[in-house]
Order: structure tokens, then sequence, then C-alpha cells
């Protein structure tokens, strides 16, 4: 099994999507939806006229699917985070199949389209995760910036995190779950001006 860190995984996988082409950046967010944190994010996108990518948890869909819908009718980018927010997926090929097509059936009957994204949960993958979202014809997409926003600390730091790693096709990683619900608005607040200041826009993965 293999983790995300590290540049020499980024040599050994390019199919992985570590880094987009182009000058924009992209704010991502894993875990949600979740029912106070996701609003708070798609709150302080909406302030900044700004849009994201949402890697959606399958197993926090249920009772959130409002908030789903809300995503896809703000202009933001929805892709897969697993049904079940697991380690333990990277072991099994079947396993990671069927999670992703489980996530993305509850998806495309919220909105009508399944995604084609997808981002292993904790960012732990294998052969096998490769293996599965080739077959499923999915976009296997990492990151290039692990905001630490989900650590119990100051949003200026996940904010200057951000900011000291942007370049151009930047993927960041924020969250949208129960340790990250009272301050990732902040977080954002703090950290989208700056990307503006350093002369970059914001896009989606799809």
């Amino acid at each position: 099994m293999i983790t995300h860190t590290g540049t020499l995984h980024r040599l050994l996988f390019p199919s992985l999507l570590w880094r987009m082409p182009g000058r924009k950046v992209f704010l991502t967010f894993d875990d949600g939806p979740h029912p106070s944190a996701t609003p708070a994010v798609l709150d302080a996108l909406q302030r900044h006229g700004v849009r994201g990518t949402f890697f959606l948890t399958g197993r926090n869909i249920p009772g959130n699917e409002e908030l789903v819908r809300r995503i896809v009718r703000e202009g933001h980018a929805i892709g897969i985070h697993a049904f079940n927010h697991s380690r333990l997926l990277a072991f099994s090929r079947a396993r990671t199949r069927e999670e992703i097509l489980r996530t993305a059936e509850l998806i495309r009957g919220i909105t009508g389209t399944a995604p084609r994204t997808f981002r292993p949960p904790f960012g732990f993958f294998s052969w096998n995760t490769i293996a599965a979202a080739k077959e499923l014809g999915m976009l296997l997409v990492m990151w290039s910036c692990l905001t630490g926003d989900f650590r119990n600390r100051d949003p200026r730091v996940s904010a200057a995190a951000a900011l000291s790693r942007l370049g151009r096709g930047s993927i960041l990683v924020f969250h949208d779950n129960d340790l990250t619900a009272a301050r990732i608005g902040e977080v954002l607040d703090l950290t989208i001006p700056g990307i503006a200041a350093k002369g970059f826009e914001c896009g989606v993965i799809r």
C-alpha cells in the first residue's frame, strides 16, 4: 500500500493526477457532504465567487441529498471519495470497484450524472486502486498540497500552508467534516484572497 507523500511517488505513478495543467489552482474538499461543514464551504466559495471540487463519501450522502444538489446547482464539481472512508480499501480491487460504483449510483440518482473522478480515502492507494479506477474509466485524483485543515489549529496556519505551496495547477486539499466544521469557512476566507493576490484563478476538476 502506498500513501500520497513523497515526490518519488509522483514520478513513479504519472497516471495519477497530482497537478493540473495550466495556471489555475484547484480547491478540493474531502469527506462530505456534512450538514454544517459543507454549507460553510459553499457559503465561503459563494462569497468569493469561486468554484471547487467536492470528493463525496457515499455513506454521508443519505440525509444530505439537498447539499449534493446545491453543490451541482452552484457550479461546483463532484468526485467520489469511496463509500466508506477506510484505508483498507487499497487492499482490494473488487472492494474499490464496489465502493466507487455504489457511490456513483447514489450521486447519479440525485444529480442525473455519475462523477468520473476518484480520490482514495486518506490518499492511500495500491495497484488494486489504480486497476479498479482504470477499469471504471475513473481519473484518480491526488494533490499537490495537503493543507492540514483537519488538525486542531489556527485557521491562519492552514491558509499559510496552502499559499506557501501554491503554483501553476496546484491541487489543494481541504475537508468538510466534523474536524473542520467550526473553522473551514474562516480558512477559506483567508486562503482565497491570497490565491487571487498571487495572480491565480480557481478551477474545477471533472
